[in-house]
């Protein structure tokens, strides 16, 4: 029989490829924590995009048992087996009640208006993990939480830009509004289809606009590598580096979104894991740097 270690290492492999691939690089006792985050916020994630009409309620449910500590009554109340890592209870509260607000956010629909909405629901959903990553590689210092912050921040607004026609389809669209001209997922779709639609070069240079904006958060994010116990850094600078790639090979196909969703090969993993091995390496800060404080202007209100 599985036990909850191998049964969160195989939900890791099975669902987080690049997570995966990067753990490799892990020592096991970081493995073992980092595959039971990634089961966690899996399961959470499931519940979200479940498509049942019970899974606004399940996660709201789930909120209010988890501020009161008590995940136990929500596991029996809901049939689920859902184990929380104890450091997150203790150290980490808080960026949990934010992913869970992010989650809960895309069970409305989803327009987000401005840059301002996509740095909160990108640090809602994905830079609340980088504070739980950190915790989960026994990393304690705040001033990590906010180069980590960025990070999250960065892989998510990737994804953003590699899903915009999926997200599209689903009757979401989280480039801003004002980046895109108020072009509705539906306008999105059409537009996918026609390459001299009206919307469609503006949707590409609304991408663009993204991946250069992730850039200055994964600039960041690399100089907070620097506060990581030494033995984790190569694998999360490896994580880094596999998860910008699929912006850069967007790039490469000068922005073309609808050209269908990008992913990373275990050959192009292992080819840009060896190239930028040095490079991910010098870029971290051999001293402490300040954080850029302009990067979290818009999160004053919830961090």
């Amino acid at each position: 029989m599985k036990n909850q270690k191998d049964d969160a290492k195989l939900i890791l492999k099975n669902n987080g490829k690049s997570f995966f691939w990067a753990s490799k690089f892990l020592p096991s006792l970081y493995v073992d924590r980092a595959a039971e985050l990634y089961k966690f916020c899996r399961i959470l994630d499931d519940i979200a995009d479940s498509g049942e009409k019970t899974s606004l309620d399940n996660l709201q449910n789930f909120y209010n048992q988890f501020k009161k500590n008590d995940i136990a009554s929500f596991n029996k109340l809901n049939n689920h087996s859902l184990n929380c890592p104890e450091y997150l209870t203790l150290n980490s509260k808080k960026a949990v009640l934010n992913l869970l607000d992010g989650l809960i956010f895309d069970q409305k629909t989803v327009l987000i208006q401005e840059e301002s909405d996509l740095i909160c629901y990108s640090y809602q959903v994905a830079g609340t993990v980088g504070v739980m990553m950190c915790d989960a590689l026994q990393c304690h210092n705040e001033k990590a939480k906010l180069f980590a912050i960025d990070l999250g921040i960065a892989m998510q607004l990737t994804n953003i830009a590699r899903d915009v026609l999926e997200d599209a389809k689903m009757g979401r669209r989280y480039l801003p509004g004002s980046w895109v001209n108020q072009a509705s997922p539906e306008e999105i779709v059409l537009a996918s289809k026609n390459n001299n639609h009206v919307k469609n070069n503006i949707i590409s240079i609304a991408v663009e606009r993204l991946l250069t904006l992730a850039e200055q958060y994964y600039l960041s994010g690399s100089q907070g590598f620097i506060y990581l116990p030494i033995k984790t850094r190569f694998a999360i600078a490896i994580a880094s580096s596999v998860y910008r790639e699929i912006g850069i090979q967007l790039k490469r196909k000068k922005y073309n979104w609808y050209e269908g969703r990008q992913v990373t090969t275990m050959g192009t993993k292992l080819k840009v894991s060896v190239k930028n091995l040095f490079l991910e390496l010098a870029s971290i800060s051999k001293q402490e740097v300040d954080h850029n404080t302009h990067l979290h202007q818009y999160l004053k209100d919830i961090l």
